[in-house]
């Protein structure tokens, strides 16, 4: 196994270039003039933030106090891969869209060319320092830790993107989705802070020898995969079921904001955290399986 300082020390160039791309991402939507808000806001503002964090690990490195864990860099930076990769599909569908030929459309597509690396370099950074078959380390670097980032950083964008769509006040179907994506962010959320260690649990998930402890984690997955479950049936659903209002195909001359097109996504991303959940739903049933 390598010297713990080899595995604590940060990826330099990776987050170089990672800071880069953010800088670049929302500096030139800037310079292309007023976004439109909500999904405009929320682009610029996962950039601004995935260049804030990075730009402190960099410092952080620069000035000799590198984190003291492997895992914590590498849960930000899948956080911020999954960000950006977002930012990248929702940028364009609603600021690049039907904008006509010019400095402005220029501009904007620069910025999601510059998103897309963005994720790139996050998504090398991850698969260059996570944990690796046989290595020990710390959980948020394991498969089951990484799936939960990925879970709460989807289930967020989920959050954002429904609620934009007036999901609250739209159907039934549609209000519940809504409260499984947000139930799924905190658990999520918690989860991560739980088993990283972050919230003070002595060794996090990773020190749990209890076998009471590790089912935890399955029942976690497995109440994660039949909420999706439901949530996958349930949007479409009311989304696209014109016998409940909803609408089979694209609105003919719908905008550069058309609501069906963020119903599709939304659909689609409820179905990757349904794949999502089920990984790791598989991780923790073999963990289980092997020790009790």
């Amino acid at each position: 196994m390598p010297p713990r300082a080899q595995l604590c020390s940060p990826p330099t160039p990776w987050r170089c270039a990672q800071a880069l791309c953010c800088a670049s991402a929302f500096s030139l939507a800037a310079a292309s003039g007023p976004w439109g808000e909500g999904e405009g806001d929320g682009c610029v503002a996962a950039w601004a933030l995935s260049f804030a964090f990075t730009l402190l690990l960099l410092l952080a490195h620069l000035a000799g106090r590198p984190p003291p864990r492997r895992d914590l860099p590498l849960a930000l930076a899948l956080a911020c891969a999954v960000a950006c990769a977002a930012a990248t599909v929702l940028w364009p569908l609603g600021q690049l869209r039907d904008q006509p030929d010019g400095r402005r459309r220029h501009l904007r597509a620069a910025a999601t060319a510059a998103s897309a690396l963005a994720a790139v370099c996050y998504g090398a950074e991850v698969a260059a320092t996570r944990g690796r078959p046989g290595e020990t380390v710390p959980y948020l670097a394991t498969p089951p830790g990484l799936l939960k980032v990925a879970q709460c950083v989807t289930a967020a964008v989920l959050v954002g993107v429904a609620a934009a769509l007036g999901a609250a006040g739209g159907p039934a179907g549609w209000r519940w989705c809504l409260g499984i994506y947000g139930a799924g962010m905190a658990a999520a959320l918690l989860a991560v802070l739980v088993c990283g260690g972050i919230l003070g649990v002595p060794g996090g998930c990773g020190g749990w020898d209890a076998v009471w402890a590790r089912r935890v984690l399955v029942g976690y997955a497995a109440l994660g995969v039949l909420a999706y479950g439901a949530a996958t049936v349930l949007w479409p659903l009311e989304a696209f079921d014109e016998g409940r209002g909803g609408r089979a195909r694209r609105p003919h001359g719908c905008g550069a904001h058309c609501p069906w097109d963020r119903a599709v996504l939304v659909a689609l991303g409820t179905a990757l955290n349904l794949l999502l959940y089920l990984g790791d739903l598989a991780q923790a049933g073999r963990v289980v399986l092997l020790r009790v």
